[in-house]
């Protein structure tokens, strides 16, 4: 047998490559009749095996976690999205809106003030938490014996502080996670017997940062830690030895605290006598993990593209996903696209996470505190509110109930988490689209026994109605709408109330050809049309146009209009979400006992038979 001095290297299974050592060392003369399989080499090559198996992998692990797109661990992500110029978004805290009422049987102070840092409390689900005022609360309307601060801003968090001696060597690291950078306050004195501090603002470039300028940057760290860095006196005004960094920040509690609604005032009377009192503007929001790997992933590359500036589309999504953690789904349309085109603007909609529209608060902040430093001067950046294109669905499924032991309600369940699902993966975002055949498919994949499904589809469009008033509702709709040139109930609202003294309840409908019709239902159950043109609706366009309609009262809860598609799928556009409402999901599950794979039980058929 001839010498093989080559050992084949392509393999990192263990199995193979302990095969490939066996066939080396069996192509050596010192080993040609040597049995490897019961002898104490066997063990020998068992540890070069793992040994090679271990810094294969190892050295593949290594290699994947040096780039963006295949590294797993969270300060391999942070690291290389840094060399991008990216800083991950930290963890916020939950803010909310309220009204300061301070009373008393007494007539107060001229000025009337509740210090920062003063504590609100709420309560959910058993756990309470703390929110500040991060500003003085100032009234100035006094002497009286009540003074009202209206639209004051409250934080939920721990307030915490940490000092710093400098000194060479020194590493200014936050010793907390789930810090909101948002609340970082950065002072120095000259030394610790000083009385005078200076206040250092945070940045995220170079470009304004000269020689005296106090800044300093922050990156993310080991552990979900931050770590301050200062200038060098160069770039950015340098520590000396001996000054005192003092950092004041706030620990948040996560997303804990969204929603909360009821705050009572923990601080100290402003004055004697005096009661505080709280009423709610805007419930608490925005409370927010950090920034998520995935999330750090698709935004960090998006960010480097945008150079921290809004100009295209895409700079404005990039910008807002990464410092507004509210964010669920941006879209971005500038005004030559507008229908109609409005030049010098451009146009934003955001979804957000807990709610179907933003505050007028966070609209306030995305304009003026993320974007204003940001957008070119001469565009005019413009917030418009999400529209929700509701699909209603109603579901059948036919099942063998010979193949499953589930009950019926069971499989129900398991298509409506299926449906459920679908919906939150590739819908509730702009420019979403609801493909039928697809969620066909998933039904029917949902559970071995399910042999077929029947869905159909309505869209439900809802109307803020202006009461009391003649009004117009435009509605574009985008999706054509299905017509036979006959009336057959393709539109049809939910009741209103034209009047308080008229008991009809009243609703619209289509003619079929382009009309919108305005009726009630007589004594009879027959429709009787009050007015058969108080609208129009073009079907190929999906745009609908009432007119001059006037609303007293609504008879339902909402009120809204349920529109027949032309096609099952159904998409969106501009503000439009495409969502599944859970409250129009019906499904039902029929057992399907079949002859002959294709007729339907409880039905009675009769065969015949004949004989020639």
């Amino acid at each position: 047998m001839a010498e093989n001095k080559k050992i084949n290297v392509t393999e990192l299974d263990f199995d193979q490559i302990k095969a490939n050592l066996k066939e080396f060392l069996k192509g050596q003369a010192e080993f040609q009749d040597y049995d490897f399989e019961g002898s104490g080499l066997s063990v020998l090559l068992d540890i070069l095996a793992y040994n090679t198996h271990y810094n294969a992998l190892y050295d593949n692990l290594a290699v994947n976690e040096l780039f963006l797109d295949s590294a797993i661990k969270r300060n391999s992500v942070v690291s290389l999205a840094k060399m991008l110029g990216y800083t991950p978004r930290s963890a916020t805290c939950a803010e909310a809106t309220v009204n300061i009422t301070i009373t008393s049987s007494a007539a107060g102070p001229q000025v009337v003030s509740i210090p920062a840092y003063s504590e609100f409390t709420t309560t959910i689900d058993g756990q309470t938490y703390s929110f500040y005022n991060i500003e003085p609360i100032t009234s100035s309307a006094g002497p009286a014996t009540s003074y009202t601060v209206p639209n004051v801003v409250i934080r939920q968090g721990e307030p915490l502080s940490f000092r710093y001696t400098v000194a060479t060597g020194t590493r200014y690291i936050i010793p907390n996670a789930n810090v909101d950078l948002n609340t970082l306050r950065v002072r120095v004195q000259e030394n610790a017997q000083s009385s005078e501090f200076n206040t250092f603002t945070k940045s995220t470039s170079l470009v304004d940062a000269g020689a005296e300028t106090r800044v300093f940057w922050v990156k993310e760290i080991d552990d979900g830690l931050y770590e301050l860095t200062f200038g060098n006196g160069v770039i950015g005004q340098g520590l000396q030895n001996g000054n005192v960094v003092n950092i004041d920040y706030m620990v948040s509690s996560l997303d804990g605290p969204n929603g909360a609604r009821l705050f009572s005032y923990n601080g100290s009377s402003p004055y004697s006598t005096s009661v505080v009192s709280v009423s709610t503007v805007s419930p608490a929001g925005n409370g927010d993990a950090p920034e998520t790997v995935n999330s750090i992933k698709f935004n960090a590359p998006r960010s480097y593209a945008a150079q921290n500036r809004a100009v295209t589309t895409d700079d404005y999504k990039a910008i807002i996903y990464n410092q507004f953690s509210e964010a669920a789904s941006v879209t971005v349309w500038g005004g030559e696209d507008n229908n109609p085109p409005v030049y010098g603007k451009t146009f934003i909609c955001v979804k957000p996470k807990s709610a179907n529209k933003l505050t007028n608060a966070q609209k306030s902040q995305i304009v003026n505190s993320i974007l204003s430093s940001k957008n070119v001067v001469s565009v005019i950046p413009e917030l418009l509110d999400p529209e929700y294109l509701n699909i209603a669905l109603d579901v059948t499924v036919y099942y063998d109930p010979r193949s499953t032991t589930r009950t019926m309600a069971e499989i129900q369940n398991l298509v409506r988490d299926t449906i459920t699902n679908y919906d939150e993966e590739d819908l509730q975002k702009f420019e979403g689209i609801y493909r039928h055949s697809k969620l066909s498919r998933l039904i029917d994949n949902t559970e071995k026994s399910i042999l077929s499904n029947n869905t159909t589809v309505l869209i439900r469009r809802q109307i803020s109605p202006r009461y009391n008033v003649s009004a117009q509702y435009l509605l574009n709709i985008v999706n054509p709408i299905y017509t036979t040139g006959i009336p057959q109930d393709s539109i049809r609202s939910t009741g209103f109330y034209l009047s308080e003294v008229d008991n009809n309840v009243y609703y619209l409908d289509d003619d079929g050809v382009g009309n919108i019709r305005l009726f009630y239902i007589g004594s009879s159950a027959e429709k009787i049309i009050v007015d058969p043109t108080i609208g129009t609706v073009d079907y190929a366009e999906g745009i609908i146009n009432i007119k001059n309609l006037l609303i007293s009262s609504v008879a339902g809860v909402d009120f809204e209009l349920s529109i027949k598609p032309s096609s099952n799928d159904v998409v969106s556009a501009y503000t439009q979400i495409a969502q599944i409402a859970p409250e129009h999901l019906t499904v039902t599950a029929i057992p399907d006992q079949t002859i002959n794979g294709d007729l339907r039980a409880g039905k009675n058929y009769v065969f015949t038979t004949s004989r020639s």
